[in-house]
């Protein structure tokens, strides 16, 4: 479980394809140890390897058919790092799983005033996931819903969040990860299986 409060920037160093996946490594200043879990661009992954700086991190065919990854990595790609919450952690965030639910593209990043607009298009079944004024996290970063019109939603960011994040380096086009707020996808599911057993079809 993580709080989408990014910690570092990491930034990729190695990409290797294996039969079952592919294997990243990832340069970072965080003290990793082996089995750590560590939000990578907002994907929860383990960590295999690290020595001298360096960890060693697997993805699976369902992680990259799911995420970003499967179209969009590189070597000397950067991204956003956040080690796992502790139960004693400061919540500043909201609850972020690590398990994106799927992608979508930026269709704009504007700066007004001193902060910034981010547009973010993406599929329409999702839609119901999403509110204004609630919570989602894009490429790991706990972020809030501005808008939300069809096919896409809005988000601002400030400042720190542009500064400390890769949110600075996006343009228009890039692909993030998404993960919509956990508690929302709870509820949409309860109210839709009790409709379902109801037979109440909602308007």
């Amino acid at each position: 479980m993580f709080t989408g409060l990014i910690e570092e920037e990491g930034k990729i160093t190695k990409v290797t394809a294996v039969s079952s996946g592919k294997r990243i490594d990832i340069k970072t200043n965080l003290p990793l140890k082996i089995g750590d879990s560590v939000a990578v661009d907002g994907v929860c992954l383990t960590v295999e390897k690290f020595a001298n700086g360096i960890a060693t991190f697997f993805l699976s065919k369902e992680t990259l058919a799911r995420t970003k990854f499967k179209t969009q990595i590189k070597v000397g790609q950067f991204v956003n790092l956040e080690r796992a919450m502790r139960p004693d952690s400061f919540m500043g965030g909201h609850l972020v799983t690590g398990h994106v639910d799927t992608t979508g593209k930026v269709k704009s990043i504007q700066k007004e005033g001193s902060s910034y607009k981010l547009v973010i298009s993406y599929p329409g079944e999702y839609e119901k996931f999403l509110v204004e004024k609630g919570s989602v996290a894009i490429d790991g970063i706990s972020l809030t819903v501005n808008e939300t019109k069809p096919g896409y939603f809005t988000v601002q960011i400030i400042p720190h969040t542009f500064n400390v994040t890769t949110i600075k380096r996006i343009t228009p086009g890039y692909v993030v990860n998404l993960e919509f707020d956990m508690i929302g996808k709870y509820v949409v599911k309860v109210v839709e299986n009790y409709l379902k057993k109801s037979r109440i079809n909602l308007i």
